[in-house]
């Protein structure tokens, strides 16, 4: 999936298993589970994530960054 905003600020709705395969080598972003799990892992970082609604990752580093819902799950992603 390609997103292109003019907002800094996206909201997703990710069906279970949804990926979403995100291009950081521009921006700086956060990504920030507001509902369900989510797991996340970035290029280059050592370290997996899974976010619970609430919590919030910002990557280290630039390059590909991959979302997966692990149930039904509502995302932020947030250019800094």
């Amino acid at each position: 999936m390609n997103l292109t905003s003019q907002t800094p600020k996206i909201e997703l709705i990710l069906r279970p298993h949804e990926v979403l395969n995100l291009n950081n080598t521009q921006h700086h972003m956060a990504i920030e589970c507001k509902n369900g799990v989510i797991w996340v892992t970035c290029d280059g970082e050592y370290q997996d994530y899974m976010l619970r609604a609430g919590k919030r990752y910002v990557p280290k580093g630039k390059g590909n960054v991959v979302i997966e819902a692990i149930g039904e799950a509502c995302v932020n992603i947030e250019e800094k």
